[in-house]
């Protein structure tokens, strides 16, 4: 499970506090944040802590912005870091930039600009849990989907930006719900062969191919946790059509889609799934930009 962690380094605590509700409001799955107003300070907490992104104001007491993100990259550490300032001199942005800021915000902002601005940083954290080895061998014989044949639907259906990569085997935790749960089964013996288990951002991220989903709709799904109608409506057509990826390797034909359903609170079975071993299942991140990565988990029977 990944959890963000973002350091915000500002001698303003006005700033601060703005800059801390931002990244709060943009749903993202598991955020930590620590905040300074003493760049001295910010040396410390980065060596300990190691924040994936670091937020820095330009001019600030003892330390300045520049001299921060030198100090960083001089002990080569991977946070990724981004400046926040008054300043919007071209030579000075540029002068921040080749220091080794990933990127420059003009204050004042609004939430949006930042949360573009964030967007790269944050996708770049999460490739840390794309497995970039080969994955174990499928067991023979499951109902388990042709991830290729499974991308080209999606993207087919939802957008030619979308992503599919195989990641590491989720285990249950609080991030897993809400979830939506689909069930295919087969067409003649009506038994139940494989169950997709989709997080909220998952979800969303199919819904984002009907106009009526915008991203402000997305983001307010996420801050509640609770899929609206349009949400619902469009996963659930879309996963019937995906339904043709699944394919019965004793029969040769396609599953379809049995059921989908809103779980928002554990069961034994749900949490069983999540301990379904890795060659009989398969873990999968799925993206279209901007959203934040979606996570999904099939079981094969």
């Amino acid at each position: 499970m990944l959890i963000l962690r973002i350091l915000v380094v500002d001698d303003s605590k006005a700033t601060l506090e703005i800059v801390r509700r931002s990244l709060e409001g943009f749903g993202y799955r598991h955020l930590s944040i620590k905040k300074t107003n003493n760049p001295i300070d910010a040396l410390s907490i980065i060596g300990q802590w190691q924040p994936h992104i670091l937020l820095t104001d330009w001019n600030m007491p003892e330390l300045s912005g520049i001299a921060l993100i030198q100090a960083i990259r001089k002990k080569q550490l991977k946070t990724q870091i981004g400046m926040i300032t008054t300043i919007d001199d071209t030579k000075q942005l540029e002068q921040a930039q080749k220091a080794g800021a990933d990127f420059v915000l003009s204050k004042p902002f609004d939430d949006q600009e930042l949360y573009e601005k964030l967007l790269p940083l944050v996708q770049g954290a999460e490739q840390s849990e794309i497995i970039l080895d080969e994955i174990e061998e499928l067991s023979e014989g499951l109902a388990l989907p042709n991830l290729a044949q499974l991308e080209k639907s999606l993207v087919k259906l939802t957008s030619n930006e979308l992503t599919i990569n195989t990641i590491k085997a989720q285990v249950f935790d609080e991030s897993k719900l809400p979830c939506i749960m689909a069930v295919f089964e087969d067409c003649e013996t009506q038994k139940v062969r494989s169950v997709a288990l989709l997080d909220i951002y998952a979800a969303c991220t199919l819904a984002k191919s009907n106009p009526n989903v915008t991203n402000g709709h997305i983001q307010r799904v996420i801050k509640t946790k609770r899929p609206s109608k349009y949400v619902m409506e469009t996963s659930q057509q879309i996963l019937q059509k995906v339904a043709v990826a699944f394919l019965d390797h004793q029969s040769r034909k396609s599953l379809r889609l049995k059921s989908t359903n809103f779980i928002d609170q554990s069961f034994p079975k749900l949490e069983s799934l999540y301990k379904t071993p890795a060659n009989r299942r398969l873990d999968i991140s799925i993206q279209i930009p901007p959203l934040a990565q979606g996570r999904v988990t099939i079981i094969g029977f």
